[in-house]
């Protein structure tokens, strides 16, 4: 028990350490200009364009117009297969753990990006990161929900979805940085939020049922 709790723990920490520096403008900003300085170069001085491109329609996978329905998709794939509510609780829970969190956190904070122009009112700020948190709660979520009701009894097939999953996430908040959009320390708070939300969804939240092999069986018999 206490083993597990070590995760979150350590996020809420990190999450709690970046909130303040970016609050009181602390001495960890400078990281922030660091790696942007850095990253900058690396850009003006990366000899295929093909890569600005594929970061472009990369850090794009954030967004909601892509982001929410592969989420809807699964979670009504997932409530369909097995004739439960608990997928669309589930996908319901993270979704306001999302806008609950990143909406708020926006709006109090104000947070100016990387261009520096002043966040105006009635704006959102850049902190955390939206579309970090988007991406990895909707799509980890879509995974978490069909890992369970689909690779339920082939474990390595599910680990290796999540860790594509992760994989897919962690190169939206990369691909955010490279293309000048986000802060370093916005996309490690949205990947925070991620880490928080989808923890407590694989601990707390009623997880759906698989179906039986004999379920499925039954189901795809044709009627005598």
């Amino acid at each position: 028990m206490q083993q597990s709790l070590w995760f979150p723990v350590s996020l809420l920490v990190v999450l709690a350490v970046t909130t303040e520096q970016v609050v009181t403008k602390g001495p960890l900003l400078h990281l922030d200009t660091w790696i942007r300085d850095h990253v900058l170069t690396l850009v003006a001085e990366n000899p295929y364009p093909i890569l600005d491109r594929l970061a472009e329609h990369w850090s794009d996978m954030g967004d909601t117009k892509a982001a929410a329905p592969a989420l809807i998709l699964a979670t009504l794939t997932a409530a369909a297969w097995t004739r439960s509510w608990k997928p669309l609780l589930s996908a319901l829970i993270a979704g306001t753990a999302l806008f609950s969190t990143v909406i708020p956190g926006k709006i109090i904070i104000g947070r100016p990006g990387p261009l520096g122009a002043p966040v105006a009112p009635g704006q959102w700020g850049w902190f955390p990161s939206g579309h970090t948190s988007t991406a990895g709660i909707c799509y980890g979520t879509a995974a978490w929900l069909l890992g369970i009701c689909f690779l339920s009894t082939r474990a390595r097939l599910r680990r290796t979805l999540y860790a594509a999953t992760a994989a897919f996430c962690t190169g939206v908040g990369v691909c955010l940085i490279w293309r000048d959009y986000h802060w370093f320390l916005d996309v490690i708070a949205g990947w925070c939020l991620t880490g928080l939300t989808l923890w407590s969804l694989a601990r707390w939240a009623s997880r759906p049922r698989p179906r039986s092999p004999r379920e499925s069986t039954r189901d795809a018999a044709p009627e005598r």
